[in-house]
C-alpha cells in the first residue's frame, strides 16, 4: 500500500466525532478539491509503501477501538483497503471518502470475511466550490438501505448551499452533516448555522481537530 501515514488523534469528523482513533492515511487520490486540507497526501514525495499486514499488525495491537482510514482516497488503491478491512480484528472502522467510488462492493466483500469488526462510511457528495462535483449516486440507496455510513457536504459558498439544498431531498433516512470550510471563518459559519435551522435531516459540523490543533 502506498501510505501517507499512520498517528492517533481524536475523530474530528462525523458521528464518532471526539474519540480517540487510529488513522491510516493512504497516499494519492482521483480527485483535487480546491478546499482540500491534506494535498500533501495528494502528490510529491511524501510516501512510504507497507503491506496491509503489517499495518493490521500494528492496528490490531493498539487498545483503541476506532480506526480511521483516510487519505488522499483510499478507494483508489481498493484491493489493497480491502485486505487491510479483512485483517482487522474486533476494531469500529470508518473509511473517508470522497464519494466517486461505489461502496457496496468493498462493504460486501468485508462482511463476507470479517465478522468482528464494524465497517462504515463518512462519504462525502461533493459541492461546486470543490471544482470536482464528482459523485456516484448509486451510494445513496446504498446506504440508506445499508445504514452503514452518513453523507458529509463541505460548503464554501452560497452557491455550495444551493447545490445542497436540492440534493436534501434525496437523502432522507441518510445521517447527513454540513461542514462549512474552516478557513472561511466565524462569519461563514454563521450563515452555515442559518442554513442548518432551516432545513431538516441535516446537522452542522465543524472539524474539532482545527479547533483544538491537533491533527
Amino acid at each position: 500500500m502506498k501510505l501517507h501515514s499512520l498517528f492517533t488523534s481524536l475523530q474530528g469528523e462525523g458521528r464518532f466525532q471526539g474519540y480517540p482513533t487510529d488513522f491510516v492515511r493512504f497516499f494519492g487520490c482521483n480527485l483535487n478539491c480546491s478546499y482540500c486540507d491534506t494535498k500533501y497526501a495528494l502528490s510529491g514525495d511524501s510516501f512510504y509503501f507497507d503491506t496491509p499486514e503489517a499495518v493490521a499488525e500494528k492496528i490490531n495491537k493498539s487498545d483503541v477501538l476506532d480506526v480511521c482510514i483516510t487519505g488522499g482516497e483510499p478507494l483508489c488503491q481498493a484491493e489493497e483497503l480491502l485486505k487491510l478491512l479483512k485483517l482487522l480484528r474486533g476494531k469500529r472502522i470508518s473509511v473517508e471518502t470522497n464519494g466517486s467510488f461505489g461502496l457496496e462492493p468493498l462493504y460486501r466483500a468485508f462482511s463476507a470475511e470479517n465478522k468482528t469488526s464494524e465497517l462504515w462510511f463518512s462519504t462525502d457528495w461533493k459541492t461546486p466550490s470543490s471544482e470536482n462535483p464528482l459523485f456516484d449516486e448509486k451510494n445513496i440507496g446504498f446506504l440508506k438501505n445499508s445504514g452503514s455510513g452518513w453523507i458529509k457536504f463541505v460548503t464554501g459558498t452560497a452557491e455550495d448551499l444551493d447545490f445542497i439544498d436540492e440534493k436534501l431531498q434525496l437523502l432522507d433516512g441518510i445521517e447527513t452533516y454540513l461542514s462549512p470550510v474552516f478557513e472561511n471563518g466565524c462569519g461563514w459559519f454563521a450563515e452555515v448555522e442559518r442554513f442548518v435551522k432551516t432545513h431538516k435531516n441535516i446537522r452542522l459540523q465543524l472539524q474539532l481537530h482545527k479547533i483544538l490543533g491537533i491533527e
